[in-house]
C-alpha cells in the first residue's frame, strides 16, 4: 500500500487547481482543496517561498518560476533528438503520409513528435503526449515488443484491452503474439486497430543503447495498400538513418 502524505498531496491539488485558474484567491482554493482558512495559508505561503507560486497585488495567485521551471524541463524531455526529428521529418517527405515518434517516458509510451505529409490523414487524437491505447498504436507496440520484461509487465499491469475498433487486439495473449511478430521482422502494422480506415506501420529506431524510438506512418486504407512495399521500405531506411545516443530513456533490447 503506497502511503501518502497529506501535506503534499494538498500541495499538488493546489498546484494543479492554480494551473487551470490562474489570479485565483486564496479562498477559492481552500474552498476547491477542502482546506481550512489556516492550513490553505500556510501551504500557500510555503509554495509562494519555494517560487512554485507568486502572488500579485491583489493576493491572487498563479504559478511561479520554479513551476515554469519544471514545464519547460517536462518540454525539454518530452523532446526528441535532432536525428531523430530528421529521420521523422524524411519519412514524411518522402511518403507525404502523416508520420509520428514514439518513446518511453518513465513508465509510458508517447507519442513525442508529429509531422503532417503533403496529403496527411490525421488519426484523431493521436497528438504529442498521447500515451492512451498501447495496445492499439504500433508505436506504442514497437516500444513494448523491444522492452526489458520488467517494463513491459509493469505497463501491462492490469491493463484495459478496450476495443478502440473492432479490429484492436482484446487480450494479453493476442498482443503478446503481436510482439513476437514485432521482434521477428522489426515491423509493426495495424490494419484499422486504433481507427477505421486508416493503416498504420512502425519500425524500431536503433542506437548502441538499443531500441530508443518508434518511427511510424498513417495513411488511409486505399492509398497505404497500394504503396504497402514502398512504404515499409522507405520507413526501414529511414529508422536506419545514422542516429547517436539520444539522451532518451531508451531501453535495452
Amino acid at each position: 500500500m503506497v502511503t501518502m502524505i497529506q501535506s503534499v498531496q494538498r500541495a499538488a491539488q493546489i498546484l494543479r487547481h492554480v494551473a487551470d485558474h490562474p489570479r485565483i484567491q486564496a479562498t477559492e482554493i481552500a474552498q476547491h482543496v477542502g482546506l481550512s482558512g489556516p492550513t490553505a495559508h500556510h501551504l500557500l505561503s510555503t509554495l509562494v517561498q519555494e517560487g512554485l507560486l507568486r502572488k500579485d497585488s491583489r493576493r491572487s495567485y498563479e504559478l511561479g518560476p520554479a513551476a515554469e521551471h519544471i514545464a519547460d524541463s517536462t518540454l525539454r524531455q518530452m523532446r526528441p533528438s535532432a536525428e531523430l526529428r530528421e529521420a521523422l521529418n524524411e519519412l514524411a517527405a518522402e511518403t507525404g503520409e502523416s508520420c509520428y515518434l514514439t518513446q518511453w517516458r518513465g513508465d509510458q509510451i508517447r507519442v513525442v513528435a508529429v509531422v503532417e505529409g503533403a496529403h496527411a490523414v490525421r488519426v484523431s487524437g493521436l497528438v504529442v503526449g498521447y500515451a492512451a491505447n498501447i495496445h492499439a498504436r504500433v508505436g506504442a507496440r514497437v516500444m513494448l515488443a523491444f522492452a526489458d520484461a520488467e517494463l513491459r509487465e509493469w505497463a501491462l499491469a492490469g491493463y484495459d484491452y478496450v476495443a478502440v475498433t473492432p479490429h484492436t487486439l482484446r487480450s494479453r495473449r493476442e498482443l503478446d503474439d503481436e510482439l513476437e511478430r514485432i521482434r521477428a521482422t522489426s515491423i509493426a502494422l495495424d490494419r484499422e486497430q486504433l481507427q477505421i480506415g486508416v493503416y498504420s506501420a512502425s519500425a524500431p529506431v536503433r542506437t548502441e543503447a538499443g531500441v530508443v524510438a518508434a518511427l511510424s506512418l498513417t495513411a488511409p486504407v486505399e492509398r497505404f495498400a497500394a504503396h504497402e512495399d514502398q512504404y515499409l521500405a522507405m520507413l526501414r531506411r529511414c529508422a536506419e538513418l545514422p542516429i547517436r545516443s539520444t539522451g532518451a530513456p531508451g531501453v535495452p533490447e
